[in-house]
């Protein structure tokens, strides 16, 4: 697993432990507030974790370019002579 894999699932435990956090905070009486915080930490985990890991792999590097002697050049097509087509 690679650094930014590991930062970004650094970043999605550290969501759900703010989540947490909040959810220890709120009251028992509030069943209905814990629940939606509860599912907000686990649907905001997963969110950050794929995003972040379709942002690793948008900044990945390309495929490096040929190197040596391989160079492509492109001439542009000589021009038609306009007589030709008269008949």
């Amino acid at each position: 697993m690679s650094s930014g894999h590991l930062l970004v699932l650094g970043a999605s435990i550290l969501w759900m432990l703010l989540c947490m956090r909040f959810w220890y905070a709120i009251d028992r009486e509030h069943t209905w507030q814990r629940r939606f915080i509860a599912i907000a930490a686990g649907l905001g985990g997963g969110l950050v974790y794929v995003i972040g890991v379709m942002m690793l792999e948008m900044l990945k590097d390309r495929a490096p370019e040929p190197q040596g002697g391989a160079e492509i050049r492109v001439s542009p097509r000589p021009a038609e002579d306009p007589k030709k087509d008269v008949k």
